[in-house]
């Protein structure tokens, strides 16, 4: 027995704290517990195959439907029928401010249009009397063209006073700020006895059928996504199937970042605005995966594995990729199936030919 033979190897536990999890599918292995002359020691047969990195991605939840509600009109707010948290139905009435030349505006209006309706009436029956009057010649063409012409007229100005009564019959039904759909009250911004402005926000309704997530990605784990897959995510400790709704292809210029858009399922009493944790999965290429109790470093060489081939020991080097949990992801020469020694590499040494015992 040579001294290379007794030579001791010295193991280290690489060690790398990772936010990153596991992808839980198990590599197929043969193992094998071996006793030789020198000593006994345990292998597996591995080969490559397609590894996968778990990201995990924070984000916020958002209603799907979310409006920012603003009066059409100034005013002063006079009441405030919610508040915030308030589950509330479509059409329901929130606030209601005062403006005290709306209604004014529409008496006007009514009473110029009643106005012209008694002046069309007497024109029409003067219509009807000259065109009789003309039949007889007693009056010229143009007497009965200036009256019918002062009639069309009096109906033009009638449509557009009747216009403008519309209008604001419409500005005076905006002194109610309605729910446009169920939800809840999420924001408050104003209250009774504020003067408010023109499309000057007043509160925030958040819909509660349905939520959604934004995420923003790398281009890196943004190729890896596509339009309906569906990713885990976790809210509370608990366990949520959202799927990708919407996809940006073109990136933020400032972050390089890609937007993309979860639907997130009601479940778990999830809420608006809580955070939810995204997993997504990157492939990361096809290498080895082997117990990290398998990697040999000497602290001066290059990390290695023992691999038996033949009955014969050989000092494969590695190139780490990845440690994830108890397991290292690796590069080495070898592309096929190889048979890597997982425990007992103090018994072995490079070269050594394996006599069975």
């Amino acid at each position: 027995m040579t001294s290379t033979i007794n030579k001791v190897y010295k193991i280290s536990v690489l060690s790398l704290v990772l936010i990153l999890s596991a992808c839980k599918d198990e590599q197929k292995t043969i193992k094998y517990s071996t006793t030789t002359t020198e000593g006994s020691y345990s292998s597996a047969v591995f080969s490559p195959s397609p590894q996968l990195k778990n990201h995990q991605v924070a984000a916020f939840v958002v209603p799907t439907d979310q409006a920012s509600l603003s009066f059409q009109v100034s005013g002063i707010i006079d009441e405030q029928f919610i508040k915030i948290g308030d589950a509330v139905e479509p059409e329901q009435k929130l606030f209601k401010i005062s403006n005290p030349s709306l209604e004014p505006q529409i008496q006007q209006f009514s009473s110029q249009i009643d106005a012209i309706n008694a002046t069309l009436e007497q024109n029409q029956a003067e219509v009807m009397r000259f065109k009789n009057l003309k039949k007889t010649n007693a009056i010229s063409q143009n007497e009965l063209d200036r009256l019918t012409n002062q009639s069309d007229n009096l109906k033009a100005n009638k449509k557009s006073i009747e216009a403008q009564l519309e209008q604001a019959k419409s500005l005076f039904d905006e002194t109610y700020l309605k729910a446009p759909f169920a939800g809840n009250i999420a924001e408050i911004y104003k209250e009774a006895g504020e003067v408010i402005s023109p499309g000057e926000v007043v509160l925030v309704v958040g819909g509660v059928s349905s939520l959604e997530a934004p995420i923003f990605l790398p281009s890196f784990l943004h190729r890896n996504l596509k339009l309906g897959q569906q990713l885990t995510v976790l809210y509370d400790q608990k366990t949520i199937i959202a799927s990708v709704k919407e996809i940006s292809l073109t990136a933020n210029s400032k972050s390089q970042l890609f937007k993309v858009m979860l639907d997130v399922p009601i479940m778990h009493e999830i809420k608006s605005g809580e955070k939810i944790t995204v997993q997504i999965k990157e492939n990361i290429g096809e290498y080895f995966k082997l117990p990290i109790e398998s990697v040999i470093d000497d602290g001066i060489n290059q990390p290695f594995v023992f691999l038996i081939e033949d009955n014969k020991v050989l000092q494969s080097p590695i190139s780490l990729i990845e440690i994830i949990n108890n397991e290292v992801i690796v590069k080495m020469q070898q592309n096929g199936e190889v048979e890597v020694v997982t425990g007992g590499q103090t018994s072995l040494a490079p070269n050594q030919v394996l006599v069975k015992s």
